[in-house]
């Protein structure tokens, strides 16, 4: 059988992770559900959209370049909103925040809000409940709704991402910031937020800010390399997370079901040169990739997408969907929301090593594929690197 079909069926099971939850969950997370199972148009309709490198103000497949986005002067950090709420059908905003050093956003807390941060760039400051960390590129925090958190800048190009359910963190940067035109701060001057601005932002968003002092001092350099249980506030160093393999492809859970209450599922995903995998689409969750590096190919309905670092591609529920890593290393991040694939990852063998196999590596476990979101298009194979029949 073809390699590459083996190859679709080992994304497809990434992408299926989402799918699995508990009754309980589903019970409780019913409109989270209904949104993320929301076609736009129905099936057929949505199947027939060619993705466009624009927002398209509808949930729809579309693809957001690094320079792409929209954009605002946040003091001193420019903040892309790379996906909006209503990109997404209010499930999720993926946001892209640069700054230069001592940019940063003061201490606060969201009611209803989870958000997962990975730094891209330069290093970090973060204030996280009782913590005081120190962050560099790679390192991943989750902080769930109602935990105090605040970061700073600390190397002069910094940056990082921000993923964060539902659709008010939209409203967050519009309220404290300008539209801005750049790509990074004018200036190494940072200006100090206004607390006219801060009260403001409060009335409009899923914000408070405490105006608490931070602490100083010392910071933590991070070093933890386990999911907790529940949803409670931590950090992992860059790298870590829950490890599992499908072929030479290895996956990283930086967050899941049981550590955000069921609203984001965060995987990272790196290896070698790959064959496209199998084409599928799922009915009750939509994903999102993100190229960390090398060069991802994705198909999302008729067209293919080349995505580079720092581009951005939406997969809502019901869009054909494949990809193909190019480069000799390729790394994304992928966020699944609702949570329900995550039994996709789960039952596949863990993995203790922090490199993708370097040969031919295991099949994707398919003995609970029937309760997983996915609809294949096609067969999938044997692992790439079998010996061929």
């Amino acid at each position: 059988m073809n390699v590459s079909i083996h190859r679709v069926g080992v994304a497809l099971l990434s992408l299926l992770f989402f799918i699995e939850t508990t009754a309980t969950a589903q019970e409780t997370d019913a409109s989270v559900l209904a949104k993320g199972a929301y076609i736009e148009g129905g099936l057929s309709a949505l199947q027939a959209v060619v993705p466009k490198g624009e927002l398209p103000g509808k949930k729809l497949p579309f693809y957001t370049r690094s320079d792409g986005g929209e954009r605002y002067l946040v003091g001193g950090l420019v903040v892309n909103m790379m996906a909006r709420a209503a990109d997404t059908g209010d499930l999720y905003e993926w946001t892209v925040i640069t700054g230069g050093k001592g940019a940063m956003l003061p201490s606060h807390t969201h009611a209803q809000t989870h958000e997962a941060i990975m730094v891209l760039d330069g290093e970090v400051e973060l204030w996280l409940a009782d913590k005081h960390y120190r962050l560099i590129k790679g390192d991943f925090a989750s902080v769930p709704p109602g935990i105090p958190h605040a970061f700073k800048m600390m190397a002069h190009h910094t940056q990082l991402v921000s993923m964060t359910n539902g659709n008010q963190m939209g409203a967050l940067y519009r309220s404290l910031g300008k539209p801005y035109a750049g790509y990074v701060q004018p200036s190494d001057e940072v200006p100090a937020l206004d607390q006219v601005i801060l009260k403001n932002a409060e009335r409009v968003a899923d914000v408070r800010f405490d105006s608490k002092p931070l602490a100083s001092g010392n910071t933590e350099r991070v070093t933890n390399a386990q999911l907790p249980k529940s949803a409670v506030p931590y950090v992992l160093a860059v790298g870590e997370g829950d490890h599992y393999t499908i072929g030479n492809e290895l996956f990283g859970v930086l967050c899941d079901n049981a550590t955000t209450n069921n609203k984001l599922l965060v995987v990272t995903t790196e290896g070698p040169a790959t064959q496209m995998i199998i084409k599928h689409y799922h009915l009750k969750h939509s994903e999102a990739f993100f190229c960390i590096d090398g060069q991802l190919r994705m198909i999302a309905n008729q067209s293919t997408i080349d995505a580079y670092p720092g581009d951005f591609v939406s997969v809502p529920a019901g869009t054909i969907h494949a990809y193909q890593l190019i480069k000799p290393y390729t790394r994304f991040m992928g966020l699944l929301t609702p949570g329900i694939f995550e039994l996709f990852f789960r039952s596949q063998k863990p993995y203790s090593q922090h490199v993708y196999p370097q040969g031919p590596g295991g099949p994707p476990n398919f003995s609970r594929m029937a309760e997983l979101d996915l609809v294949p298009l096609e067969m999938p194979g044997p692992p790439p690197g079998a010996p061929k029949h």
